[in-house]
Parts: structure tokens; C-alpha cells; sequence
């Protein structure tokens, strides 16, 4: 265990949906302060399943689960959420700034509108997102990458500890994905950072654990990880990741080329 301060533990964790068969079973996690973790896994694999436990939206059937030392519905103030997608009417006008304000609403919002030390941190988070230039667009406007970068900075107005993001390149080219990660690597320093993707190439130079999700989760040392042995854990057409690894239980396939 990381001597760093914990900030999410999940203990003996199992999830159903519904009573049905487990999505997640015997989950042991333990997340240190300014980590930048990416979880991976093949659809179905309960990827997103675990960000919604550890917002609190999804309770587990058996086990506990700690977010900044309490129960995640009560840390949740203090998490920032980027969805894979975010719904919206596209005639509705709303602006970047409307939407990164948005992040504020659980923070002392009162009828009529947002403080002055609102809208200047709205401002701060839009320029740390490097959208300033669009700070006055319509939402509806925006390519995809600049949607999600805006929502990106819509979690960030909230000074919260911990950004939990899922898929955020998924609808970003592959040069946008570059600046993205890069974005990432940036916010990592005030932030821990835990993030969904299927863009191994991309995280595997920039995150310091990756987390792999099947059901199971089980922790390999980095020393284990040759291309011999992920074939034979994970099947063929996968790459060794040069950093401390964390991965699934029972040599089920998760990694993917």
C-alpha cells in the first residue's frame, strides 16, 4: 500500500445490477492521492460501473467502499464527473460559460445568479481547458473535442479533489487526443485523475497505474509484465505498458492492441 494519503478504497466489493449476476466481484482498490489511474477493459467489463460506485450512484451488495476517508455520496462535492456523452437540447442557448458555471451549482448558488468569485473561476478553468477564445460560444456550436473540454472545465470549477473522466476522447481525432492527454497530464498536478479509455497507446507514457477491469480486479508487478505473459494472461495483440500495473483476475483478456 502507497504511504500517500488514500483517497478512494474499495474493500471486498461486489456489484450486481438488479440482483443479477455480478458485474464486479472481490474488488480490492486502494487510490493514493495524485494519482493519475486509467481503467481498462472490454465492454460489459464494468468499467463505468466502478466510476458510478465511486460516485455514489450505485451501491455495492456486499463490501465497503471509502471516497476521501466517508461514504462516496457524501464525498460527492468533492468529485468532478466528466460523462462519455453529455445529453443536451441543442436549441436550448446556452454558452461555454453557462455550462462550465454550471459545475457551481452545488457550491452556495443562490437565486439570480453566480458571485463574482464564481464567474472568475469559471473563467480560470475555461483558460486551464484552453478555451477562452470560445468562452462566449453557443455549446451546440463546438466540435466534439471542445465539448468535452468544456465539460472538462465544468468539473474543474468546483475545485474538487478528484476528476473521474469516462471515455473523454471518444468523439476527439487522434491529434485531438494528443492535446487531451497532454491537458490531462497538466491537470494531474492539481487533481488525481481517474479515467475510463481504450486509448492504450495514448495513456500508457502518461498514467501512473492502470487499472484493468473484468469482472475482477488483481494487481501485477510491473517486473511481471513481458510479452510472453500478457499473451498468456490476456490473449494475443497486446503490448506490454511501462507502468505499475493493475489488472484482472483469472487471466481473462482486457488489454487490447
Amino acid at each position: 500500500m502507497s504511504e500517500e494519503k488514500e483517497v478512494i478504497r474499495f474493500d471486498n466489493v461486489d456489484f450486481a445490477y438488479d440482483r443479477g449476476s455480478l458485474v464486479l466481484e472481490k474488488i480490492n482498490l486502494t487510490i493514493s492521492a495524485g494519482d493519475f489511474a486509467c481503467i481498462v477493459g472490454p465492454n460489459g467489463g464494468g468499467k463505468t460501473t466502478l466510476l458510478k460506485l465511486i460516485l455514489g450512484l450505485l451501491k455495492p451488495v456486499s463490501g465497503t467502499i471509502k471516497v476521501l476517508g466517508t461514504d462516496p455520496k457524501d464525498s460527492l462535492h468533492k468529485i468532478g464527473y466528466v460523462p462519455q456523452q453529455s445529453k443536451f437540447d441543442s436549441s436550448f442557448p446556452v454558452s461555454v460559460l453557462d455550462v462550465v458555471l454550471m459545475g457551481c451549482l452545488n457550491r452556495s448558488f443562490f437565486w439570480g445568479g453566480y458571485s463574482a468569485e464564481q464567474k472568475q473561476k469559471a473563467l480560470l478553468a475555461i483558460e486551464e481547458v484552453g478555451m477562452s477564445e470560445f468562452v462566449n460560444r453557443s455549446f451546440a456550436d463546438l466540435s466534439g473535442g471542445q465539448r468535452q473540454r468544456t465539460l472538462v472545465a465544468r468539473a474543474m470549477v468546483s475545485e474538487p479533489q478528484i476528476i473521474l473522466l469516462d471515455e473523454p476522447t471518444s468523439n476527439v481525432d487522434i491529434h485531438g487526443t494528443e492535446q487531451f492527454y497532454n491537458m490531462f497530464e497538466e491537470l494531474n498536478r492539481k487533481f488525481t485523475i481517474i479515467m475510463v479509455s481504450h486509448d492504450i497507446g495514448f495513456v500508457s507514457n502518461r498514467v501512473k497505474s492502470v487499472i484493468c477491469v473484468r469482472q475482477t480486479l488483481q494487481v501485477h508487478p510491473i517486473s511481471e509484465l513481458t510479452g510472453e505473459t500478457l499473451q498468456n494472461l490476456y490473449g494475443s495483440g497486446v503490448h506490454a505498458i511501462r507502468h505499475d500495473h493493475r489488472c484482472s483476475e483469472g487471466g481473462h483478456s482486457c488489454l487490447h492492441s
